[in-house]
């Protein structure tokens, strides 16, 4: 799931940039990336696309494939063909892009999606507390911790789902990362993953500031820059041990712990049912192989397992999980 950020992280800052310089460039190149990829019947694809496809000269499309939103998918010495990375993610980058660039106030706040989490099974706890600081008139922050096999991805997805959220990662943030992300975006919500990795002392400034006060301040070069900056912060972090306390006791702290086999079983089969499109039956079943022959109770497992097949019956379902205990 963090890899296919990527994709989207990498296409939004980029489509933000361009659409506050008046110009629609790659927004154009983006849509007809995702259109080819979704609209060409398979059998058409071959190789990939070639420039012309795409109607993009090659050198823009190779800048595209360093950024990591597209791949070489095959190359000779007389042509070169392209995939994107990932689609989904482009496309939701796209959304997302256009939705930020709407000319709102810096911290204005926009009515979030009524079916926020409705993804999530269970957590109706968590979820009246998060409304409950979505909708807060002032912000409020929420850190995640816990089992790996829980729902805080799951959580943070959905959260960047609301209007003016900017997703990142703590692994992926440079020295003066937090900067550009709150300078270029002005985000209602920063949705943070894996901040225990932020160790840096610059961005670990720029969140205190941020949430303490809603105020950013930056002197690069000789020049300053700054503002004020309603954004509420939600983080997630497998452990917590690292974060500084200064940092930690600015968030509401919420623990999660691994699903009992009952509610791993109910989410796996509610998650495949509707994102995966798995027949219920398959998907119950894909849940208790996972629980009793692989031991794990880790959503993604079953997720990985539905994605391979092709037939989507039980007896598939076996073949892939007698592999998977082969060869671990």
């Amino acid at each position: 799931m963090q890899a296919q950020r990527t994709v989207y992280n990498q296409a939004r800052r980029l489509l933000i940039q361009e659409l506050k310089q008046g110009r629609r460039d790659l927004l154009d190149l983006f849509t007809r990336i995702v259109k080819w990829e979704k609209e060409t019947p398979e059998e058409e694809k071959g190789l990939g696309a070639e420039w012309y496809d795409f109607g993009a000269y090659p050198q823009t499309l190779n800048k595209l494939v360093v950024a990591g939103i597209l791949r070489v998918s095959y190359k000779s010495a007389s042509t070169t063909a392209y995939r994107a990375v990932d689609v989904e993610q482009l496309e939701q980058a796209i959304n997302d892009a256009l939705k930020a660039f709407e000319p709102v106030e810096a911290g204005e706040y926009m009515e979030p999606p009524s079916d926020l989490f409705n993804d999530i099974v269970g957590y109706d706890d968590v979820k009246n507390l998060m409304w409950r600081a979505i909708t807060s008139e002032k912000p409020i922050h929420i850190l995640m911790h816990g089992s790996p096999s829980s729902a805080k991805s799951m959580f943070l997805e959905c959260l960047s789902r609301l209007p003016r959220s900017t997703f990142i990662l703590g692994s992926g943030l440079s020295r003066a990362g937090l900067y550009d992300v709150l300078f270029d975006e002005r985000p209602r919500y920063l949705i943070l993953d894996e901040i225990d990795k932020v160790q840096d002392t610059e961005n670990l400034a720029v969140l205190l500031s941020l949430m303490e006060r809603g105020y950013v301040s930056e002197t690069k070069h000789g020049k300053r820059r700054s503002m004020t900056l309603k954004c509420s912060v939600f983080a997630a972090a497998n452990r917590i041990d690292k974060i500084p306390p200064e940092l930690k006791s600015r968030f509401i702290v919420l623990k999660f712990r691994e699903y009992t086999p009952d509610e791993f079983i109910e989410v796996v089969t509610y998650v495949l049912n509707k994102r995966e499109g798995i027949p219920e039956p398959v998907a119950v079943y894909i849940a208790d192989c996972i629980l009793k022959k692989l031991r794990s109770k880790d959503p993604r497992d079953a997720i990985k397992i539905a994605r391979l097949l092709r037939e989507k019956t039980k007896r598939e379902v076996d073949e892939i999980i007698e592999i998977l205990r082969s060869r671990r």
